[in-house]
């Protein structure tokens, strides 16, 4: 249900024909914008239900009967089958744009029923009407969960007539996006808690509706008894799914398949650590995902064309019809595709990968341009249900320009919609039959059938059933299905019932799964010294899955055996950086005797590489941040080793420190290395002399030509630690034009980290000197702070520099600074560098349409242009979209893009300008956001974090990151290449 791309083309040699007539381009090119391109053209009528289905092609082995149509069902985006296997539908009457005039809200639900039981539906009752831009449901104590754009909404049928007398409303104030992104998709969790994509807003809950809780932009969930509510690290937009084994799957427009791996709650418990990596995707996304329509796709952009751009609905099967690897089977929706595509989840080491079931083809596909598949469900038969929403269109006006969007009947198809039944072809439907009593209820675990698991847990949970703990303790403990011991434990959790024996019988279990959990829930335990023993017995285990568990759980307890076990995980896995990630949200007050403990191993210590300096210098940051000084004591103390093979975990640890200890916010604050280590504390004055000593070793191996050029550079980096004065002439000679540019390099980014105007000077006076890639470095440098680009600016109306050496990114930036003083200057070294008709410009270049371009060369412009920003076929850094997928754009188009990038920016790729108390200037995408800290996602794949005590002021702006004016950097024949290696390069070959 979600905005997509077309694969419809402006045959190319058409456009250039027309062009070479001397046409304006510029109306080809906005032909194929905005849905401009398929407007005028004439739409085929809507099928009949039968005719339909005709049209589908599914997977061989697999079947897809149709089991409602209108006028029994409208609109139907999603299904859900109740403890009595009822079938509830949410019919989105609303979409896209609600009522007229304010009228009453047009989405409901209803329940289907099959009377004659000949396996289709037949019986239509409305279970609630009136519901404000309703689009999901679960089913939960004897009621739905109804999501309702602002909403979370209790429905429930008190009398028995089918239709819902009460109606509670449980959350509210949730800000929707649009009408296809707002809070919904509600579903239990095997760790008892209900999840839900999207959950921005001023949130209240019933519990507690006087006191709103500002929640980001992320997914939440709840607690089903406290409505106590989180957000999760990660987002979706609408899709959301648990599989056998507990892991939750979402999804959004480009990336089919995500899961958390650790919770936002693990993320922030260490407030010294800034972690980065909580989510990721488990399935290939944007440009590299793949679907493959039988028809083609009507959308307001071709740019990614043959590729997931609608991706929802996302559902892991749980039921017991498919065998082997395809019980593991993932499926997502399509809309703008008329496809659904299958995947297969399967372990990847610490991770989870989700592969294609079959390469080149998609699970299910329809030559009906009206089938517009939006999301599927378990049902108790262990089948799919898929709804088909069966609209001709399922963009939103706002995506359209108004001359476009005001002549579509959005509201063709509100009239109809479909639901099919999918299994395997010759399946055997095994019927099935409510729990009247606990015992049956407790039963239900031991069913093949995921959803019946799923629904026997949950039921347990919502009647509080404490009668059922001992047949549940039964089942934990003598199960032969790993899935029952999975659902057996969890359900004791949350009946608040399970005791040491469960644990133990949990961890001691041959199922990873069962193992992982059994040891995530033993935190409440870990001070019985018999699971505690049970538990860091697993420190060896097989499965770094359950490794890593134990890495999280280890920070529940302040046990000194702990700070022990999490040393070997970090032997053992720290190179693994997921794994690093998960085992510093347990070091908020060990990470200190951690690293010690790690340079004392020596075959840790024997040999650098990038996996241990990074695990090393992380937990240095931790102990800056915290500013403990017993803990910087310890690690100042290693300073002393007298070994020659510590200069590189020495570094690691100076590194670590100065990264850390501005973050501090305790009694050192405000506090830096340099600054340490000028004023130390009083029970640091000591240790810190070995640093001192190590610091000025580094500064003699860095100006020394007989050492080798990689210890310089290294020792070099060190220097960025040490007071300025006291390195800045050293630096100087690291850049002068006799020197290797590995050193060149270090010394760089050792001047960048001091902040002072005497660097910006050294470098401008060096800049003679510099080679090419020093001077891109140096530049950017020089542009990153306010009195630096000053200087720089400066030296230019003076004539000892050329204003040439700037990229068109940076005349823009300097054209449009905030400053008046460099805006100025920048005006008149400059002058009208860059022109504001991009119009005109694109009319300049159109002649590129028609010249024979060269896929090599245009290789060559690629990576001298774009790569710093964009990715073609793995070539390249995503600081901006992957754009492998624009083969399929006619060139005009391209043109258009190209020439005049910021006519729509995705909110996800607007630059923002941040500006540090110390004066640096930052310019990048926001990559994630932490209670402490922005990470800013840079050109070339670089990162950056900014503590937020750093943060003097942050700005979006309306731009993208790609600048305009790239035609001052191109040729019209460097245009024409860039277009046949976008358009016309080799396919590459990728297996899902």
């Amino acid at each position: 249900m979600k905005i997509c791309e077309s694969t419809l083309l402006i045959v190319v040699t058409t456009c250039a024909g027309a062009l070479s007539a001397q046409q304006d381009a510029l109306p080809f090119i906005e032909g194929e914008r905005g849905g401009r391109h398929w407007v005028d053209q004439q739409t085929l009528p809507p099928k009949s239900p039968e005719d339909s289905q005709n049209c589908l092609q599914i997977e061989p082995g697999f079947g897809i009967k149709l089991i409602a149509a209108e006028p029994l069902v409208r609109d139907p985006v999603a299904v859900g089958f109740d403890h009595a296997g009822r079938m509830f539908v949410s019919e989105y009457g609303d979409y896209p744009s609600g009522p007229v005039d304010g009228g009453m809200p047009l989405s409901r639900v209803v329940l289907l029923k099959d009377t004659d039981h000949d396996g289709q539906m037949d019986h239509r009752q409305v279970f609630a009407d009136g519901l404000n831009f309703a689009h999901s449901l679960m089913p939960w104590k004897n009621g739905l969960l109804v999501a309702a754009q602002t909403e979370i909404l209790f429905l429930k049928d008190s009398d028995g007539d089918d239709v819902a007398d009460e109606r509670e409303v449980l959350f509210t104030g949730f800000i929707p996006a649009h009408p296809q992104m707002q809070i919904g998709c509600p579903r239990w969790g095997m760790d008892n808690r209900i999840w839900l994509n999207y959950g921005p807003g001023s949130v209240a809950s019933r519990a507690h509706p006087d006191t709103q809780i500002q929640m980001p932009q992320k997914d939440f969930s709840f607690h089903p008894q406290s409505l106590e509510f989180a957000a999760d690290p990660g987002m979706g937009q609408y899709g959301n799914t648990f599989d056998r084994h507990g892991h939750r799957f979402y999804c959004t427009n480009r990336s089919p398949i995500i899961t958390t791996l650790i919770t936002a709650e693990m993320a922030s418990r260490n407030p010294y650590a800034v972690i980065t990596k909580t989510h990721y995707n488990v399935g290939r996304s944007g440009g590299e995902t793949r679907v493959y329509p039988l028809v083609n796709m009507k959308s307001n952009y071709l740019s990614h064309a043959g590729t997931h751009t609608s991706a929802c609905g996302v559902t892991a099967y749980q039921g017991d019809l498919l065998d082997g690897e395809d019980r593991n089977s993932v499926f997502v929706c399509e809309p703008i595709g008329h496809v659904v595509t299958r995947s297969v989840v399967e372990p990847d080491g610490l991770r989870l990968r989700a592969r294609r079931a079959r390469p080149q083809t998609d699970f299910l596909a329809s030559t009906d341009t009206w089938f517009r598949p939006v999301s599927l469900s378990n049902g108790p038969d262990g089948a799919l249900y898929l709804a088909d929403m069966y609209r001709l269109w399922v963009e939103h006006p706002k995506f359209l320009p108004p001359e476009v969007a005001n002549r579509l009947d959005w509201r063709a198809g509100e009239d109809r919609g479909r639901i099919y039944r999918i299994a395997p072809r010759n399946s055997k439907i095994r019927p099935f039959h409510k729990p009247a009593t606990v015992p049956q209820t407790v039963a239900m675990l031991e069913d093949p059938n995921g959803w019946r698991r799923y629904l026997g847990q949950r039921r347990l949970i919502e009647q509080r059933a404490a009668q059922a703990v001992p047949l549940l303790r039964h089942l934990l403990h003598d199960a032969p299905l790993p899935a029952t011991r999975l659902h057996a434990l969890w359900t004791l959790d949350g009946l608040a019932a399970v005791n040491a024996a469960d644990i133990i019988s949990a961890v001691d279990y041959d199922d990873p799964y069962v193992r992982r959990d059994g040891i995530r829930l033993s935190v409440p335990l870990l001070n019985n010294n018999r699971v505690f023993s049970v538990v860091s017995g697993r420190l060896s285990d097989e499965d770094s899955r359950v490794r890593f568990q134990l890495a999280l759980t280890l920070g529940n307890t302040d046990r000194p055996a702990a700070t022990r076990l999490l040393t070997a995980l970090a032997l053992k896995d720290g190179h693994d950086e997921w794994f690093t990630e998960g085992l510093l949200t347990s070091t908020a007050t060990r990470s200190a005797e951690i690293a010690a403990a790690l340079v004392t191993d020596q075959q840790f210590r024997s040999a650098e590489s990038a996996e241990k300096t990074r695990l090393l210098s992380a937990l240095a940051e931790v102990a800056g941040a915290r500013g403990n000084v017993d803990e910087l004591n310890s690690l100042l103390q290693l300073m002393q080793d007298p070994g020659t093979a510590a200069v590189w975990w020495k570094g690691a640890i100076v590194s670590g420190l100065g990264i850390g200890l501005p973050r501090h916010r305790g009694d050192l604050h405000p506090m830096t290395l340099p600054g340490l280590i000028g004023h130390p504390p009083d029970k640091l004055v000591d240790s810190v002399v070995a640093l001192r000593e190590f610091l000025e070793r580094a500064r003699l191996v860095a100006r020394d030509q007989l050492w080798p050029a990689a210890d310089r550079a290294a020792a070099a980096r060190l220097l960025t630690w040490r007071p300025f004065a006291d390195v800045a002439s050293t630096l100087d000679e690291m850049l002068a034009g006799s020197q290797p540019a590995e050193v060149r390099t270090a010394a760089l980014g050792a001047l960048s980290a001091s902040g002072s105007s005497a660097a910006a000077e050294i470098l401008l006076r060096r800049w003679p000197e510099l080679g090419p890639s020093s001077r891109s470095t140096a530049l950017a440098m020089l542009l990153g702070r306010m009195d630096w680009t000053l200087l720089l600016l400066q030296t230019m109306s003076e004539g000892k520099m050329d204003t040439t050496v700037f990229s068109i990114d940076q005349r823009v930036r300097l054209l449009k600074h905030s400053n008046d003083a460099i805006r100025s200057l920048a005006t008149m070294l400059l002058g009208g560098a860059v022109s504001e008709n991009r119009r005109d410009i694109v009319r300049e270049y159109q002649a590129a349409l028609n010249m024979h371009g060269a896929v090599e060369s245009g290789r060559l412009v690629f990576r001298r242009t774009c790569s710093k920003c964009h990715i073609v076929d793995g070539d390249g850094h995503q600081a901006g979209p992957d754009i492998s997928d624009v083969r399929n754009r006619s060139r005009a188009a391209l043109l258009y893009d190209i020439l005049d990038p910021n006519a729509k920016v995705e909110p996800r790729f607007t630059a923002y300008t941040i500006v540090t108390t110390d004066g640096l200037t930052i310019n990048g995408l926001i990559a994630s956001e932490t209670p402490d800290a922005v990470v800013i996602q840079l050109p070339e794949g670089k990162q950056e974090v900014v503590g937020i005590g750093r943060i003097e002021q942050i700005q979006s702006g309306s731009a993208s990151m790609m600048p305009e004016g790239i035609e001052k950097d191109l040729s019209p024949q460097d245009m024409a290449d860039l277009l046949e290696f976008l358009t016309n390069r080799p396919p590459q070959t990728v297996s899902q």
